[in-house]
């Protein structure tokens, strides 16, 4: 199989990120750092277009998967969730992918990015897999939607199992499933680990992730540096180039171009009038719009607790695989989604709320994620003992039915009144 025979969305998403760029290095306004990244959003993609015609394994992944790995391999990873988050951002053919998945069998309940992968794939949109990697991190979803993109694609496929909690027992579990996985790699594409190479990747991560923390508190400053959208670009950083020498360039810029702002005193909003908690993600093919509305209302979004708030610890390149494992024990996303939802997450609200100086939270409920939905309740009445009021808005990530731009801007306008009257 060439790379160019089932390439259609990746060719369109390329396309897309070129014309973004040509038109982003004709603003004296547009930061540098979004132009690295779409840089990077069209290598990535070009990568996996010309894959096959270069002789190269492509090997289909979902988010919070340690494509650390296949990047020591020289397997060529395919981030399958965030590729359909890129249609509905960027090309606004989601509709296709999903009408698809629903053919399918795939249920209105289950996780649009997941019922559009399957449509994605059956549609023959993206270059074939040669290998199809998931697992259970971090839902339901996640775990089950790997054997029906094998049953499309007939590729094989590797599960990877996480265990719940960071225990010593459970941290051995998991190296030992790494390396069983390796091994699998090993057998079906031919490549061989290189320990190397894989040292080198983790050393940059943990490089990553303390700049991740430099601009998580960056983003405290009155007024804050950085608008919504820069939200998802923090997202795609790490999801598709974990440990990789343009990531950390374009984390590295971004936090140096945050600081001027910051030591400058200039935020992204003038006026700043209200600062915003941001929970779960917002519908990704309004988020443009978002950041129009935010503009609008004087009000910016300082901090995303369940998605860029790393926690504590290091990383270790001489043990290359345990600091993969423990990579998974440090995500944002594990604390608040993944097993129990516990007093450390809660801490981690509490604290936010108070060192952000948020004025309201906005908590968008995503239909298809229903272990996040269950704890609305819980994160609401948390956030009124500190007195910081939420909106919850019902919502769909990729499906455009979902949510209007005009409702959408009308619940926050209520919103943003009910935070005037205070």
């Amino acid at each position: 199989m060439t790379g160019t025979e089932n390439s259609s969305q990746i060719v369109s998403l390329i396309r897309t990120f070129k014309m973004l760029n040509r038109f982003n290095r004709t603003r004296s306004d547009a930061r540098q750092s979004r132009i690295l990244y779409f840089d990077m959003l069209t290598e990535y993609y070009t990568q996996i277009k010309n894959a096959h015609d270069a002789g190269k394994m492509i090997a289909s992944h979902p988010v919070f998967f340690p494509a650390e790995i296949l990047y020591a391999m020289d397997i060529v990873p395919m981030h399958t969730e965030m590729t359909t988050w890129m249609d509905a951002l960027f090309l606004k053919e989601q509709g296709e992918l999903l009408a698809k998945g629903a053919e399918l069998g795939l249920a209105p309940e289950i996780c649009s990015p997941h019922r559009g992968v399957a449509g994605m794939f059956a549609l023959q949109k993206v270059p074939r897999p040669d290998i199809i990697l998931w697992s259970n991190l971090i839902c339901d979803n996640t775990a089950k939607f790997g054997e029906l993109v094998m049953q499309i694609t007939g590729s094989p496929g590797y599960f990877l199992d996480n265990p719940f909690q960071n225990s010593p027992a459970e941290m051995s579990y998991l190296v030992g499933e790494l390396k069983d996985m390796i091994h699998f790699l090993e057998q079906n594409t031919g490549r061989k680990m290189d320990y190397t190479k894989l040292s080198d990747i983790v050393v940059r991560m943990d490089h990553e992730i303390e700049l991740y923390r430099e601009i998580s508190d960056l983003r405290k400053a009155v007024p804050c540096p950085m608008s919504i959208d820069g939200y998802l670009e923090l997202l795609g950083a790490d999801y598709m180039f974990p440990g990789q020498p343009a990531s950390a360039k374009y984390l590295t810029l971004l936090r140096d171009e945050l600081k001027i702002q910051v030591e400058s005193g200039r935020g992204v909003i003038s006026p700043e009038r209200f600062r915003l908690m941001t929970l779960f993600i917002p519908p990704l093919y309004l988020i443009n719009h978002l950041a129009d509305i935010y503009a609008g209302l004087g009000t910016v979004s300082v901090v995303e607790p369940m998605f860029t708030r790393w926690s504590e610890g290091r990383l270790d390149p001489s043990k290359p695989l345990e600091s993969i494992a423990l990579k998974s024990f440090l995500l944002p996303e594990r604390r608040s989604m993944y097993g129990l939802f516990g007093q450390t997450a809660i801490n981690d609200i509490t604290e936010s709320a108070e060192q952000f100086k948020v004025d309201g939270a906005v908590y968008w409920a995503f239909l298809g994620c229903r272990h996040t939905c269950a704890t609305i309740k819980i994160i609401k009445e948390t956030l009124n003992d500190v007195d910081v009021p939420m909106l919850t808005i019902d919502c769909d990530l990729v499906d455009p039915t979902v949510n209007s731009k005009e409702d959408t801007q009308s619940k926050f306008q209520q919103f943003i009144e009910l935070l005037e009257d205070r």
